[in-house]
Parts: structure tokens; C-alpha cells; sequence
């Protein structure tokens, strides 16, 4: 699911930044030890907290990605300042992006190529293989981004027309895929897919 997520996400163009950063202060002891981060689609791996300009060991703090916020678990002074430095997707967050992927596979199925099922882990099964993983991206970036106009490979180049519906284009990718005997290898966005601008 995640190299799944990671093609998706390259797809749809929606890239990694870097610059996320927070700076509070906490005020006293009454004061609340949770704190929202202003960016949304955060990468909790990417979290580094400073206690008074020193890398605090994460032990000493939680991040829930549902809510956004930060509760700190470690002990504060008033007056203690806290900083907080991560990265962020602009677009999505992984659950969104996920649950585009999860709908591909009732595409899939009503297209008879195959059955897949998400396990409670968010792992796939069967495995797909790599040509598979990237079909799945494919069909949730035309769920996100209907405005898809081409996807090209060495082995497949697939060209839609722009009436066609979301729902059109899948079938379309899913019937030129079965034709390619799932020869479909993944390529980078800037070499070979072709995306337009963004739906005004």
C-alpha cells in the first residue's frame, strides 16, 4: 500500500514539503500541553520537537495525525519554548489517499480483472505485482484528479479523450492494461506522464 501511495501521490503531483515549522510558548502549569500544528498531511516521521533550542528525545511527546495536534507527555516549565519542525503533503493526507486506492479495487472488479481485498493492516491481497501497483495508482489519480489526459511507458501509452467520464477513463486504462498483458512499468511524473493543470 505504501509504494502504492507513494506512485499515487507522484501521479497527482502532490509533493513532500519541507519547511513546516511551529514555535509556542508554554505559559504556565494550567496551561494546555496539547498543541495543533498549523499544516495539514503531516509526516509524523518527520517530527522534531526543540525544548529550549534543544532536540527533544520523542518520548516526550505524541502526534495524532487524525486531529493534528501535538500533546507533550514530557515535563515543561513556564516559559519553556517549544519548536517544532516537519514536513508535509499539500494535498492529501495517506488515509485520503488510501481510501482512493481502496476504490480502485471495486474498478477492478466490476472490469473482471481481478479480486483484491484491503486486510485490516492496509495490506492488499493478493499481493499485486509492481505492473499492478501501478494500475492501482493510475485509477486513483483519475478518482482525484478526473482531468487526466495521457499515460505514457515505453510499454503503454494510453491517451484520453476529454469528454470522457472519471469512470470512463478507468475502464479505458483497465481494457489497454489486460491488452498489455500487464506489462506497465513505473516511470517518473516529469519523463512520461502528462497531467493537465489543476480544474479551475
Amino acid at each position: 500500500m505504501e509504494t502504492i501511495i507513494t506512485k499515487t501521490r507522484n501521479l497527482i503531483e502532490d509533493i513532500l514539503k519541507t519547511d513546516g515549522r511551529d514555535v509556542y510558548t508554554f505559559e504556565s502549569l494550567s496551561s494546555s500541553k496539547i498543541f495543533t500544528l498549523t499544516e495539514s498531511n503531516i509526516d509524523a516521521t518527520t517530527i522534531i520537537v526543540y525544548k529550549n533550542g534543544v532536540v527533544w528525545a520523542d518520548t516526550n511527546y505524541n502526534y495524532s495525525a487524525i486531529t493534528g495536534k501535538l500533546t507533550i507527555t514530557g515535563t515543561l516549565a513556564a516559559g519553556d519554548s517549544l519548536e517544532v519542525t516537519y514536513s508535509y503533503y499539500g494535498k492529501y493526507s495517506d488515509n485520503e489517499i488510501r481510501g482512493f486506492i481502496k476504490a480502485t479495487i471495486s474498478y477492478l472488479a466490476v472490469e473482471k480483472y481481478k479480486t483484491f481485498a484491503v486486510k485490516s493492516d492496509n495490506i492488499i491481497f493478493p499481493t499485486p505485482t509492481e505492473a499492478e501497483e501501478n494500475l492501482f495508482a493510475l485509477i486513483a489519480s483519475i478518482l482525484i484528479k478526473g482531468s487526466v489526459r495521457s499515460y505514457r511507458t515505453p510499454e503503454l501509452t494510453i491517451t484520453f479523450n476529454e469528454s470522457l467520464s472519471k469512470e470512463e477513463k478507468i475502464k479505458l486504462a483497465i481494457r489497454k492494461f489486460k491488452k498489455a498483458y500487464g506489462v506497465f512499468k513505473y516511470v517518473n511524473l516529469e519523463e512520461d506522464v502528462m497531467l493537465p493543470e489543476e480544474d479551475q
